[in-house]
């Protein structure tokens, strides 16, 4: 037997995706089971023991001149590959119809081909998963595996990551991890927030992303907490890796803690929550009822973390 998987969009959304993935292989150890992925969220199914051959294209809208190019060959390079494979089933996760993801689905040629339905009634899936209200990710993408006989038996999200990163940063072991960074504004926290809980606490190291490196040198100044200036991705997961707890604002990164064992505490604003949640520890989200993150009061916070490293 052979399957295609398609989760063509961000990381922590393929994250999400691998309980799903390795009930599947559990449910047929003798399948090839093959994964379409972009350069965007690739580390988070890299190295996945459960998946045979992992299709990974550049989308052409993320680069310019030579490259898009280049990117629109790589992609029709696995169009084709995957068209000659002929699958006999295909899923695509996705919770919103997406054309661009079930192109894939349409090459593998399969009998059995699984996703959610187009509102214009134009795709040819085969079956129609249905998409639930105050459902997380995790148990959507089970469901998407419902019409192949999977079920959810405990498994959890995984991401792959190296001794040598975790090697790398082990003098930071044990420390309460800060992720300050969130793309949206309704989920971010102000740095001035920030420095009041980060100089209530002990052991407080954070991380950033570029865009945020200007207040990360502010609170590095201004408070006893450390950056951590990671260079990657993996940098970022050694880090988490380490750490006795992690304190994350919504994004691909709140979902590689529970991802890598670390129990994980949520700061979030506008995201439904009951979908994103790091799963495992829908208890620890803190979010205030305006879904502004800046709004959440920094004493509960503080309550929070304090409580979850006296456990």
């Amino acid at each position: 037997m052979k399957i295609l998987l398609v989760r063509n969009d961000n990381l922590g959304d393929l994250i999400c995706t691998t309980p799903a993935i390795e009930a599947l292989r559990k449910k047929y150890p003798d399948a090839t089971i093959d994964i379409v992925v972009n350069s965007y969220n690739f580390l988070g199914i890299r190295n996945n023991p459960f998946v045979d051959n992992i299709f990974v294209y550049t989308k052409p809208k993320h680069v310019k001149g030579f490259n898009k190019l280049k990117a629109l060959f790589g992609k029709i390079k696995i169009m084709n590959d995957i068209f000659f494979t002929k699958y006999d089933a295909s899923v695509v996760f996705r919770s919103g119809y997406s054309s661009s993801a079930e192109q894939f689905s349409n090459l593998s040629r399969a009998p059995i081909r699984i996703g959610v339905k187009d509102n214009k009634n134009k795709d040819n899936f085969t079956h129609h998963i249905e998409v639930l209200s105050n459902r997380h990710e995790v148990e959507f993408c089970i469901d998407c595996l419902k019409p192949l006989n999977v079920k959810y038996n405990g498994e959890n999200t995984y991401f792959y990551i190296e001794d040598e990163y975790i090697k790398k940063f082990s003098e930071y072991k044990n420390k309460v991890l800060f992720h300050i960074s969130s793309r949206i504004k309704e989920n971010k926290i102000s740095k001035e927030t920030f420095k009041i809980i980060f100089d209530t606490l002990k052991n407080v190291i954070f991380t950033a992303e570029p865009i945020d490196f200007n207040s990360a040198k502010w609170l590095e100044k201004n408070t006893n907490a450390k950056w951590i200036k990671t260079n990657s991705l993996l940098d970022l997961a050694g880090v988490i890796k380490n750490s006795k707890l992690f304190v994350s604002l919504d994004g691909g990164a709140m979902h590689m803690g529970p991802a890598l064992g670390i129990q994980t505490i949520a700061l979030s604003g506008k995201t439904d929550m009951n979908k994103w949640y790091p799963w495992g520890y829908k208890d620890l989200v803190i979010q205030d009822n305006s879904k502004i993150a800046e709004n959440i009061d920094e004493k509960l916070i503080i309550e929070i973390i304090k409580d979850n490293l006296n456990d």
